[in-house]
């Protein structure tokens, strides 16, 4: 018995091991929002504080958004005309299910 699930578990973690990563089942989504004073970022933005810092350097508060088969996963950043879309983020925001 204790043969047959030690096998059992070491088998699915195996699979676990091996598995390719999920990937996207779309292109990224880019939204950028519009923002003019600090107190508009508590508002309505998800991250007050990163729309607030990108305000500060004189760029737009924005999210990029990547959809895999488990959910959609964000990155909060700044964007500016010439540079683009900059993540102020280490690792992305996932799958939170408020949609």
């Amino acid at each position: 018995m204790k043969l047959s699930l030690v096998l059992a578990v070491s088998f699915v973690f195996c699979f676990v091991l091996f598995a390719t990563p999920e990937e996207e089942i779309s292109k990224p989504f880019l939204r950028v929002f519009p923002s003019f004073r600090p107190e508009e970022c508590e508002d309505w933005a998800i991250r007050p504080f990163i729309c607030k810092q990108c305000l500060r350097e004189g760029k737009r508060y924005a999210q990029e958004i990547r959809f895999f088969e488990d959910g959609p996963y964000r990155s909060h950043g700044c964007y500016s005309e010439p540079g683009g879309f900059e993540s102020l983020e280490d690792g992305k925001t996932g799958n939170d299910r408020s949609r």
